[in-house]
């Protein structure tokens, strides 16, 4: 009797412990499944960020002194690395280096003179080169940072100046290209700066004392979302907290972020205009009637746009040589960010465009294009003959054939009928 008793108490024990282990089998699958099936890519995951500062001999001189250079890198360092996961620093001349220097990212300002600086072959340094190596290591989850002075190391002979920019393009063709097959689109910003200098300068091989101003270059590379995020964040303007010593800034992009529709653009019925009324049609853009003053000789009226997403420079914006406006009787009076009517309200970022024709010659279109090409600055900023002096300030040797090998090749990656940033029509039904 007993034995049967045992027996039947080991059975219940068996069949209790696989009910128990069912269970937690049932219940670990059932929790499973209320995860996603890949639960990491419903996260936003911030970049790495690869900050790489060239280390050749002619940037010693904004590391002698304490200098608005040593400035502004230690702010792009503690914000990278205070808001993105995984930021590095590299040293880079014809290849990368990761010297003791650069573990402490904190302390990195503090330590950069000359002597840290040398590491690597620090003779010389292809730029091209350099654009290579970082854009072979800069993927969808990388954005990379190249500090540089961005000297084309050619010397002015023939045509040697238009192959180093061929070869850029090509570089980065090659970046595009590769962001497209995985779905996204590549940008670059970058950005001219100015910083005291005590050191030597070069004028090919020949070594020229400066103490004084010299522009050195900031240049982002990734993808667009993500580039886009660092510029917001890093607030990348000339300010205390952003980047001192910023100049200039370029901004270019594979594709546009900005998509022309009443949400983004609108006719204004007040400011900026001397017709007497605008009725603008239901979507806020057309114009279903202007009554003109027929006291005036011309006629003037805007356009609103809310810029908020679109991937160009606000100086590049407010520049309104870089607009076109068809049919010819109309041309762009003036571009601001200033207007401070009522409507402007209805953008977070907004522009305005006046429009003006002379002896109210009208049209029942207008359109105005945004033209997608190099900024007036960038020539102005560049020579590309050795004059063997110091050169101005603001000037950077061969500067224009760097910055046309990069934007050669963003412009050939566009859709041919899409070159333009953007392309505003207004149809006008009617004019009284």
């Amino acid at each position: 009797m007993q034995r049967k008793i045992i027996a039947l108490l080991v059975v219940a024990l068996v069949v209790t412990g696989i009910i128990f282990l069912g269970r937690g089998r049932a219940s670990r699958t059932d929790d499973g499944n209320h995860l996603p099936a890949d639960s990491a890519s419903m996260k936003t995951v911030k970049p790495t960020v690869r900050i790489f500062m060239e280390n050749s001999g002619s940037m010693n001189g904004f590391v002698t002194i304490n200098s608005e250079f040593k400035n502004a890198l230690g702010h792009l360092i503690a914000k990278t690395n205070g808001f993105y996961e995984g930021t590095k620093l590299f040293f880079i001349n014809d290849a990368i280096h990761h010297a003791a220097v650069c573990d402490n990212l904190n302390d990195f300002v503090l330590h950069l003179n000359p002597q840290t600086m040398q590491v690597g072959n620090t003779g010389s340094t292809d730029i091209n080169k350099i654009f290579g190596m970082i854009l072979d290591r800069t993927k969808n989850d990388t954005v990379s940072i190249l500090v540089s002075d961005c000297v084309y190391d050619v010397d002015n002979v023939g045509n040697l100046l238009s192959a180093a920019s061929s070869s850029t393009t090509g570089t980065f063709m090659k970046a595009i290209r590769q962001a497209k097959e995985k779905d996204s689109d590549f940008a670059v910003i970058l950005m001219q700066c100015e910083s005291k200098f005590y050191g030597y300068h070069y004028e090919g091989n020949m070594p020229m004392v400066c103490n004084g101003i010299r522009p050195y270059y900031v240049i982002i590379m990734g993808k667009k979302e993500a580039v886009l995020e660092l510029d917001e964040h890093l607030e990348l303007e000339n300010t205390p907290t952003g980047l001192p010593g910023l100049t200039h800034k370029f901004m270019i992009s594979s594709e546009d972020t900005w998509d022309l529709n009443h949400q983004t653009a609108r006719v204004f019925t007040n400011g900026f205009t001397n017709a007497l009324r605008i009725q603008p049609e239901h979507d806020g853009l057309n114009i279903r009637n202007i009554i003109t003053d027929h006291d005036k000789l011309d006629l003037t009226f805007s356009f609103g746009l809310g810029v908020q997403n679109l991937f160009v420079a606000r100086d590049y914006l407010l520049d309104k040589n870089n607009y076109e406006v068809e049919p010819e009787q109309y041309y762009l009076e003036q571009v601001t960010d200033q207007a401070k009517f009522t409507e402007c309200d209805f953008f977070d970022h907004p522009i305005c465009l006046q429009i003006k024709t002379e002896d109210k010659s009208f049209a029942p279109e207008v359109t105005v294009r945004l033209k997608n090409q190099i900024p007036a600055w960038v020539k102005k900023c560049s020579y590309n003959t050795r004059m063997m002096t110091l050169p101005s300030q603001h000037k950077s040797y061969a500067l224009y054939e760097m910055v046309e090998g990069i934007y050669g090749a963003f412009y050939n990656a566009r859709d041919r009928k899409n070159k333009d940033l953007f392309r505003l029509k207004v149809k006008v039904a009617n004019y009284e």
